[in-house]
This record gives structure tokens, C-alpha cells and sequence, in this order.
């Protein structure tokens, strides 16, 4: 059978941020553990290996201008887009490379403090895997960390036959001339026939029903990377462990906040079992199992040293944490309901009404009535899950985001100048060194304000000429929206730090 006729180098990414790659979350994550983590002060050396179009890597050196930055992806329009937007954005500490991973190797580069790979493990040959070990251990400082996100087992296991059916529609049924999103929706509408003939492998497994109703959400160039591109390897932990460790590498934490919070993700048998496993690569393993996990998003550490028990209980009192929703529009969420169940639900609401003030710490919330009985864990642990959800983020340090603040803007304002048609959609939040994804309509509303202040009715031209103009917007309609904006969107910019 021969394999779709989709190059590597032809397989256009989606222009995806990933919080998980700052090195504000990644230092939350790490303390949170009780591990010390790269200090964000200092002028800490990054790595992205498979940027994509660089959107994270460039949001990222907006946010710690201080910073150097590196990027590499062997597609040329990833690499030429992330160029011309740092260009644009005035981003001067930023470097990337059309590079494959066993080019790096011979790249002069500077020690790193940090290596990421987001949607790259996984999806790129044994061969590549071995050469991005190769760069991670001749590269990585002492102390320095790896985040590495990849397709999981045993959680994965059910989807090898999707992914084989697409590679068996492309080899046999899409015509020789077929473009790869034309392979990708005719594969769709095949297996979409084959499940209403009511084929026993997507009757058992509805799990894969929600994959390809997400790869539909998602679009062609998200499915093609995940399901028609020459590799895919889903790997157990302990595989990923073992391929690590010759660059001294050790497990150090789940880089998800909320997969912090045990009793919240897991059942108490589990944890049991869990907490008996002295093992941390067994461990790690066994918790997959238990979970069924498709995907992980790892951190590992060279040489990982853990903070006295009195500075780790410092960064959690001391870290502060913000709303990162209108307090009016808090979701109902998962999230959200696990929060109320440990907190209670008044005191949840307390929580949020402090944190839409602006950043507050754990003791900061702890002189409030309803939360000064809480534990300083509690409020912690109920902080990381809200954030799994993006409902509040850990905020920067007051000096970090004052030095970035005319770099966060540059970085917006060229963001905001393309309006979105490009694909990026996100905006960084100077107070947590995170981006947030808009819709169009709200780019181009944002852009408007930002042009006009709190003229109702030139944001509303703006908007009707944006959204197509007078035959098919009306006026009044869009001062009405405007006039919304500025009560309740433009409060939460200004407090994440976005205008």
C-alpha cells in the first residue's frame, strides 16, 4: 500500500498557540511540583523545535523581551510567515530557521534553558526522534527543562485503524491528481458511508466519532497533520522516559496545571495505587492506563532540584493569579464545578469577584471572609483547575510585565494591522505573558477601539465596513455592540493587559 502523496514539507500546520510552552506556565507548573524552575528574571535562552507558523514562539518573545528566543521547521511558508510578523511586530530577539531537526545540529547556538515541542514527537519518524534527543542533550543547560506534548498509549490505541483508513482511501480511492485537503474531506466522506453502513469498528468505538467530528471543527490542515501525514508513533510514557534519560533527563511534571490537582482528576483507587508505585516512570505509565490517556504534555528536567520545603510554600502564597473572562460571562464548566465543590460555592464567587479587581495572590485571597479559612492548597489547587479551562491565568510578576509592555503592544498592534484574514488570531496579555484567541468580529472590534477610544459610532463604521458594509451590516446594530464592548470587553483588555 502506498502512503497518501502528501509531503512532509507540504503539510501546512494551523496557526495554534499553545499556553503550555510559556515560560511563565512552565515555571507554574514546575514550583507547583516543588521543583525550581528556570528563573524568568534572568536572560534565559528558548527553544522551539517544529514551531509551525512561530505563533507561540513569537507571542512568547513578545512576553520577555529579555529573552532570547529560537525556532526552527523544515516547511518554508512556517518559517517565512514567523519572520515576516516578527519583523512587522519589531521583534528583535527572536531567531528562526528552515531547518530539519538533524540540521540543528550543526547550528552554532547558545546553551538552552528551555526545549519545546508541541504536536512534534509523535508525528515525526524514530529516525527525527533520535536526532531532537541528540540536540536536547548537546543543548540543554543543567536545570534546564523540556516540554514535549505526543499522541499517548494505551489512550491512542483505538484510533490506529482511523488513521489507517485514511491512508487507505488516499492509496486507493482519492484521485491521482487530488490536492491534500481534497484527499482529506473525500477520506471524511468515505468513512462517514462506511460508519452509516454500520461498521462494527466505528459502532464500538464511539470515541472515534468525536475525533473526526473534532478533525471537521478543527479543518484540513489540523486532520492532515494528526492523520495523513507519513508518521504517526503514539508512545507509552515509559518510551518517551527511556528515549530522554542518555541526556539526563527525569520526568518532572505534568505541564497541565489541573493534572496537578490528584483528587480532582482521578478516582481515589487510582490515586491509591498510584501513591504505592515508588517507580516515577512506572507510575507515570500505570497513570495512563488508569486514565485511558490519548495525549500528554510532559515536563522533563535535566538534573531537576527541588526548592526547600519554606521557598516552595512561598511561590505558591506569593504567585499571583487573574480573571481571564468578563466576570459576567463566567462559563459553566467543568472547571467550574469542580472549583465550587472543593471551595463551596459562595466562596468561588468570592474568588472571582477578588480576581476581577485585578492580579491577586493566595494570601491575598486568604484575607477575604469566605476564603480565610481555606487552606493556601486548597485555593492553590482550585486556581490550577479554573486555569485548565482558561478561566483565570497565573500572572507575571509586576517588573516582567512592565518591561514588555511596549513589546506585547508591538506584537499586537501587527497582529490586529493583518485583522485576523491571516489566520493568527491571538492577542497577548501583557499581565500573564499568555495570548488569547479572538473571533474576527472581535479582532476587528478591538482594532476599531483602539483606533477611536470610546466613540460609539465611529467603532460601529468601522465594524460595518469590516463586516461588509452598509447592504449587509446595520449601524445601529453595530453602535449597540460597541456601546457593549466598552462596558464589558474593554475592562477585561485593559486588565489582561491587551490595550
Amino acid at each position: 500500500m502506498s502512503l497518501p502523496r502528501t509531503a512532509p514539507n507540504e503539510l501546512v500546520y494551523t496557526h495554534g498557540y499553545y499556553s503550555a510552552l510559556s515560560p511563565g506556565v512552565i515555571a507554574a507548573a514546575l514550583e507547583s511540583r516543588g521543583l525550581r524552575a528556570p528563573d524568568l528574571q534572568a536572560p534565559l535562552c528558548y527553544f522551539e523545535l517544529g514551531m509551525g507558523f512561530g505563533v507561540s514562539l513569537l507571542a512568547n518573545a513578545a512576553s520577555f523581551p529579555h529573552m532570547r528566543f529560537f525556532g526552527n521547521d523544515f516547511n518554508p511558508a512556517h518559517v517565512a510567515y514567523a519572520q515576516d510578523l516578527a519583523r512587522e511586530a519589531g521583534l528583535s530577539n527572536v531567531e528562526v530557521f528552515e531547518d530539519g531537526f538533524e540540521a540543528l545540529l550543526d547550528r552554532d547556538l547558545p546553551p538552552m534553558d528551555c526545549i519545546v515541542m508541541h504536536g512534534v514527537y509523535s508525528w515525526v519518524s524514530p529516525a527525527l526522534r533520535q536526532a531532537i534527543a541528540r540536540f536536547i542533550e548537546r543543548r540543554l543547560k543543567p536545570g534546564g527543562v523540556v516540554y514535549v506534548s505526543y499522541n499517548a498509549l494505551p489512550g491512542w490505541a483505538p484510533l490506529l485503524p482511523l488513521r489507517e483508513l485514511f491512508h487507505l482511501h488516499a492509496s486507493h480511492l482519492a484521485p491521482a491528481d487530488a490536492d491534500a485537503p481534497t484527499q482529506l474531506q473525500g477520506a471524511l466522506d468515505f468513512i462517514q458511508r462506511l460508519s452509516d453502513c454500520g461498521a462494527g469498528y466505528l459502532q464500538s468505538h464511539p470515541a472515534v466519532h468525536e475525533r473526526l467530528r473534532h478533525a471537521q471543527a478543527e479543518g484540513p490542515n489540523y486532520a492532515l497533520h494528526e492523520y495523513v501525514g507519513p508518521d504517526s508513533h503514539p508512545l507509552y510514557f515509559h518510551q518517551v522516559a527511556a528515549e530522554l534519560a542518555p541526556g539526563g533527563l527525569a520526568f518532572a511534571a505534568p505541564a497541565v496545571l489541573a493534572e496537578q490537582v490528584e483528587s480532582a482528576c482521578m478516582p481515589e483507587g487510582l490515586r491509591a495505587l498510584l501513591e504505592s508505585t515508588q517507580d516515577p516512570v512506572l507510575r507515570e505509565t500505570l497513570r495512563d492506563y488508569g486514565l485511558n490517556r490519548s495525549f500528554r504534555r510532559d515536563l522533563f528536567v535535566r538534573a531537576p532540584e527541588a526548592l526547600p520545603a519554606t521557598e516552595r510554600r512561598a511561590r505558591v502564597l506569593e504567585r499571583e493569579w487573574v480573571l481571564a473572562v468578563q466576570r459576567n460571562a463566567v462559563p459553566a464548566c467543568a472547571a467550574r464545578d469542580l472549583a465550587a465543590d472543593l471551595l463551596g460555592g459562595e466562596a468561588l464567587e468570592q474568588l472571582l469577584d477578588v480576581l476581577e479587581a485585578g492580579p491577586a495572590s493566595v494570601q491575598d485571597l486568604q484575607t477575604r471572609p469566605l476564603l480565610r479559612n481555606l487552606s493556601a492548597q486548597s485555593l492553590h489547587d482550585v486556581l490550577m483547575l479554573l486555569a485548565s479551562s482558561d478561566l483565570v491565568m497565573p500572572a507575571l510578576p509586576g517588573a516582567l510585565r512592565e518591561a514588555a509592555r511596549a513589546s506585547v503592544g508591538a506584537f499586537n498592534a501587527a497582529v490586529l494591522a493583518r485583522g485576523g484574514s491571516d489566520g493568527t488570531r491571538h492577542l497577548v496579555c501583557g499581565a500573564t505573558g499568555l495570548a488569547v484567541e479572538w473571533s474576527l468580529p472581535a479582532m476587528w472590534q478591538i482594532r476599531a477601539a483602539q483606533r477611536h477610544g470610546d466613540d460609539v459610532l465611529a467603532i460601529a463604521q468601522d465594524m460595518v465596513h469590516d463586516m461588509g458594509g452598509p447592504e449587509l451590516q446595520d449601524l445601529e446594530a453595530m453602535a449597540g455592540s460597541a456601546q457593549r464592548y466598552l462596558a464589558h470587553r474593554a475592562p477585561l483588555l485593559r486588565r489582561l493587559e491587551v490595550v
